[in-house]
């Protein structure tokens, strides 16, 4: 692995989650979320996770209604050429 970024010299052991950098044991800030160089890096990734968390919640609220909506408009277009090749054919 490489060098801590906070100490030249030092061999890091890990990396912060939010900003990749390498951290030696001495520097790295172990959270519920994860290991962070700093609060800083902390406070980003867990404003981070909130936004993401909302995002995916709206998108499962929509979801159901997106489908439905692709599904019929599926089935639109299924008549609409099976009317056209009746007219051609029949």
């Amino acid at each position: 692995m490489a060098e801590c970024f906070f100490h030249t010299g030092r061999p890091s052991v890990t990396r912060c989650k939010q900003c990749g950098r390498p951290l030696c044991g001495e520097c790295r800030i172990i959270r519920g979320e994860g290991i962070f160089c700093s609060e800083e890096c902390a406070d980003r990734f867990s404003v981070f996770s909130q936004r993401a968390e909302e995002i995916e919640e709206k998108r499962n609220k929509s979801g159901g209604k997106a489908g439905l909506i692709r599904f019929i408009i599926f089935v639109v277009v299924l008549l609409v050429i099976f009317m056209t090749v009746k007219k051609l054919f029949w």
